[in-house]
């Protein structure tokens, strides 16, 4: 049997607000917010009813069909001690671990410092008591996009710290959209770091999709995280980005590969029509995004295997590739999902599962 290193390229680590509210100096108003979005419980300083720090999203990630996975309950808020056993559980020689409160940014619509309080102090927390590469344990940096300058600070600030292996954009709420100019800071820094963006999707739930009216989680979960990352995909390409910065990796997560070559051939027939719109390109959309990475959860694996195989060919091929579980998600991945495709050479599932991610992330 062949033995596989293997780097999840795509965990989520389910951070206490609590635990986040300790990185706050004591005069920061936030710090309370934090605290009694934790307990639930009004808080002896503010004396008021408890304040969420995020809108709801209704759907059920506990609900199993076909596919049964009893040993995700999806907990409320993780501890660095629950690491180790989750790559034991999953066959894990390093793991990316990734903010969750991240995922919920695209809900923020209020004008105020939520994202750059999460972020700072997610990472000090992580630095502090999660990450450890001596383990395999490593995270990114969540960037508040509405915030670009903040942004860079963090960046810079945090980019040279041993664990740090990219930079995490959220797809679902940026607007303008990513590739936008403003913010071309980040990306600058970025590639001057060589620190790889990470552009991961998010908004499934059914009130944060953009068309309201659906009344299933199912729809919402299957149109907006494809949604999102394809949206964000279009902008960054036409507005030129890879052009612009092209020593900056770049990183899609979470929303399969079936969407690649349908976007990249309607890119190529449009901008064919339409040059001019997109004057910085230098060639066609559909070889940038070959030179992207993609995160494979969740793969689709059809009946006839054939058109998976068909679909890596058309992005690029394996090396395009990274394996990404999504756990503790009620519908992540495990390694198998590429070592039991048997149209995968023995290099192929070795650069899918960890060789690409290695490279990318420098892990």
């Amino acid at each position: 049997m062949v033995q596989y290193t293997v780097t999840d390229a795509d965990a989520h680590y389910l951070e206490d607000l609590g635990e986040l509210a300790t990185y706050l100096d004591d005069d920061d108003p936030w710090k309370e917010r934090f605290k009694s979005t934790t307990t639930g419980e009004a808080t002896e300083a503010s004396g008021s009813a408890p304040v969420s720090l995020y809108p709801s999203s209704t759907g059920s990630r506990n609900v199993f069909g076909r596919i049964q996975r009893p040993e995700v309950t999806y907990p409320e808020e993780m501890g660095p001690e629950d690491i180790p056993p989750i790559m034991d559980h999953l066959g894990l020689d390093n793991c990316v671990v990734l903010s969750q409160k991240v995922l919920t940014f695209g809900r923020i619509r209020g004008d105020d410092e939520r994202m750059n309080k999460l972020s700072k102090t997610y990472t000090e927390y992580m630095l502090d008591k999660v990450v450890d590469p001596s383990e395999g344990i490593y995270t990114m940096i969540p960037a508040p996009f509405q915030d670009p300058e903040y942004t860079v600070e963090l960046v810079d600030e945090y980019a040279d710290e041993d664990g740090i292996v990219g930079l995490c954009m959220i797809t679902a709420g940026p607007e303008p959209p990513l590739g936008n100019r403003r913010y071309e800071p980040i990306y600058d820094i970025c590639e001057k770091k060589g620190l790889p963006v990470n552009f991961h999707t998010g908004g499934a739930g059914l009130e944060e999709f953009h068309i309201k009216g659906y009344e299933e989680f199912i729809e919402t979960h299957t149109l907006g995280f494809l949604f999102n990352n394809m949206a964000q995909v279009v902008s960054l390409v036409v507005q030129g980005i890879p052009e612009k910065y092209p020593n900056l990796d770049i990183m899609f997560q979470e929303s399969g590969i079936f969407w690649i070559p349908n976007i990249m051939h309607r890119l190529d027939a449009e901008y064919l029509k339409r040059p001019s719109e997109a004057p910085v390109l230098e060639k066609l959309p559909s070889e940038y995004m070959k030179e992207f990475y993609y995160g494979i959860q969740p793969l689709e694996v059809p009946e006839n295997e054939e058109h998976l195989e068909h679909v890596i060919e058309m992005i690029g091929g394996a090396d395009r590739l990274m394996y990404a579980s999504d756990y503790p998600h009620w519908d992540y991945d495990r390694p198998s999902v590429i070592t039991d495709r048997e149209f995968l050479s023995e290099a192929e599932k070795a650069r899918i599962l960890s060789g690409t991610a290695e490279e990318v992330m420098e892990i």
